[in-house]
């Protein structure tokens, strides 16, 4: 489904201001991207969302002005491309797509990146029943001449205008070297949350380069979340109902309201959680109370020392 010129694609886009707003719609966008993994049963804590159910989360995030989708593997670009087709608003939406083409059933490996080849552009085109992707993304793999014949290859799809942006996913400070002085990218991709150290540090080289910054797994996909809501509540802080939109609301917050993150990739496999992570983003940054509290519930699920390796980190 590849657009017969260049001008199509930008007639059928619109603009986004420096305000975040959209020019075919001009409620302000919020900060967040419905990750594709809640569109499959892998890489997550809940039950796979029903496909009766897709098309209100979808509809909900809309309304919501959660307006960014990502997809990050076939299943998912399948997914969400019926979802659109079904709900009749692609044109409201900004899609990401990655280099996976494995397809898997619910019960499957999720399979590893691939090269972009010539053929991929139509492959998601046609999966996600869409003229153009508004963002697409390249994971670097070994060799090097192949990133370069790939990179290439994804400049020629966004000339021909298959593509509005393109964005990468940074594994390490020496990818972002990489371009330093010549870079087709716009966007830089990697996880952000309680437990990545090294994630600020490399997000704030990101922005000194001129990237924009989207943050992944806030809730490492779930099982962080769950981890820090089991040891809270068997310490005495409350059952793990009360627990779960606390800890979460927090976790969230840490994530997004970093100084170098501009947004948050985030799985919602349930509607009532669109709401709620929307009053997450309108509360802003964690107060420094918030900020102890968190840090004290992450500590929580730390596995306790014996007291001899205690002392030995003294020495």
């Amino acid at each position: 489904m590849r657009p017969q010129h260049p001008e199509f694609f930008n007639a059928m886009l619109g603009t986004i201001d420096d305000r975040g707003r959209s020019a075919t719609n001009q409620a302000p966008e919020l900060p967040l991207i419905l990750g594709g993994h809640s569109f499959i049963r892998q890489l997550g804590n809940d039950p796979a969302v029903p496909k009766r159910d897709q098309c209100r989360i979808v509809d909900s995030c809309l309304d919501h002005a959660v307006r960014w989708f990502d997809t990050t593997y076939q299943p998912e670009r399948i997914a969400l491309g019926n979802v659109f087709q079904a709900i009749g608003r692609r044109n409201e939406a900004t899609i990401m797509a990655w280099n996976f083409f494995t397809d898997f059933s619910p019960d499957d490996p999720v399979g590893k990146p691939e090269y972009y080849q010539p053929h991929h552009i139509d492959v998601i085109l046609e999966q996600l029943q869409t003229d153009y992707i508004d963002c697409l993304v390249a994971i670097l793999l070994n060799d090097p001449d192949e990133n370069k014949r790939q990179e290439e290859l994804l400049i020629e799809w966004q000339r021909k205008g298959y593509v509005r942006s393109l964005g990468l996913w940074i594994q390490d400070p020496p990818t972002i070297e990489q371009f330093r002085h010549d870079n087709p990218f716009r966007f830089a991709i990697r996880p952000f949350n309680i437990t990545t150290d090294e994630g600020a540090p490399i997000f704030s080289t990101c922005k000194m380069a001129g990237w924009e910054t989207l943050a992944t797994s806030p809730f490492l996909r779930g099982w962080e979340l769950d981890r820090m809501i089991a040891a809270a509540s068997a310490r005495g802080y409350g059952d793990t109902e009360t627990l779960r939109p606390i800890v979460a609301d927090l976790m969230l917050r840490f994530s997004l309201f970093q100084r170098d993150v501009d947004r948050v990739i985030i799985g919602m496999r349930k509607v009532e959680w669109i709401k709620r992570n929307a009053e997450s983003v309108s509360k802003g940054p964690l107060t420094p109370d918030e900020q102890r509290r968190l840090q004290h519930l992450q500590r929580l699920t730390l596995k306790k020392q014996h007291w001899w390796e205690r002392i030995r980190r003294l020495f």
